[in-house]
């Protein structure tokens, strides 16, 4: 996700009496394990992929042939699909957190060297055959884009039916075996590192206030624009090559169930506080996560027009600039200053 987050100052002051925040790194560590599982999954498809397209001299037709490929290519998406999902469900507590930031520009943020902009990855990715992919973009986007075949330079050019149901889709090709290797093996890695750090992570008021009034208001000009511009609306016209898989706003989904793990750390010492405020919040984020449900119950059932993306981005916006208002409220109510 390309988040644009504010930038903040968060000072925080008048210790005494903290809300325990050990919910919001239990949840992060959680969601972790379940990334790493995916990652550590996709890794071990991505070698074996590897190695059979090593036995058959890189010849991507003789490969296409191999019995066992189809089965490693799906066991190399699943892991993608497990792994993708999880983080989705902590990047606002990733992105929004000092500590924690650069990692979502690693894995889900940053862009490519080709894309330009503020928010270019900082790594390159050697592949085993001694080539460098300089600065390739975020690596769950690189995978993406390997494993669905949307950007030609990852993928062999060679078509074949990876889900087996008998013609070739969108999607449908044999990836580069360097690519994938390398790509899934950095994401793999740079997960890890992140749960390293998040283990050394602990949280306080202003890490948590200032991750929730980052991200809250990315509702409308990051996931739905995401989303506007996707294959899940414009279908074949899309050009984008990521998010073709899981919806941006399954994506957002997640963000928002990160969004109330985190204000759940707070909610005790904004009702001592203010208790109508409090319930606010709390209601503001509930009738957001069911906002965006419903449309992703709807999603599988029908395709949004642009034009009703745009009213349903409008309507989600204004969501989610009342609740930023009223987490700043309680942030001023707890001594915590957040401000641009």
């Amino acid at each position: 996700m390309k988040l644009s987050l504010l930038l903040l100052t968060a000072a925080l002051t008048g210790m005494a009496g903290a809300a325990p925040l050990d919910g919001v790194k239990t949840y992060l560590g959680g969601k972790l394990a379940v990334q790493a599982a995916g990652t550590a999954q996709l890794t071990r498809a991505a070698d074996r992929y590897y190695a059979l397209a090593k036995a058959a001299g890189f010849d991507y037709r003789k490969l296409a042939k191999n019995a066992q490929t189809r089965a490693v290519l799906q066991e190399a998406r699943a892991g993608w699909s497990k792994a993708s999902p999880a983080y989705e469900e902590i990047e606002g507590i990733v992105a929004g957190v000092d500590a924690l930031s650069r990692f979502d520009l690693i894995l889900d943020a940053g862009t490519s060297a080709a894309e330009g902009g503020e928010a270019v990855v900082p790594f390159d990715l050697k592949l085993p055959n001694g080539r460098v992919l300089p600065k390739p973009g975020n690596l769950f986007g690189v995978n993406e884009a390997a494993l669905w075949g949307t950007v030609k330079a990852f993928g062999s050019g060679v078509p074949f039916d990876v889900n087996g149901n008998g013609r070739i889709d969108f999607g449908d090709g044999l990836p580069d075996a360097n690519v994938l290797k390398a790509a899934a093996a950095e994401l793999n890695r740079q997960t890890l590192a992140l749960r390293r750090a998040a283990g050394a992570w602990t949280p306080t008021r202003a890490d948590v206030f200032g991750a929730l009034a980052g991200n809250v208001p990315t509702v409308g000009p990051v996931f739905f624009e995401n989303w506007k511009t996707s294959r899940f609306v414009l279908g074949g016209r899309s050009r984008r090559t990521d998010f073709v898989v899981i919806s941006r706003l399954s994506d957002l989904g997640g963000n928002v169930r990160s969004w109330q793990a985190m204000y759940a750390g707070l909610s005790p010492d904004v009702r001592a506080r203010s208790a109508p405020l409090d319930a606010q919040i709390r209601a503001g984020l509930g009738d957001l996560a069911a906002f965006v449900g419903r449309l992703e119950a709807q999603e599988r059932r029908r395709r949004f027009t642009p034009e009703q993306a745009e009213t349903l981005q409008a309507e989600a916006q204004n969501r989610a600039t009342a609740i930023t208002g009223r987490l700043t409220q309680a942030a001023a109510l707890l001594g915590v200053r957040v401000g641009e």
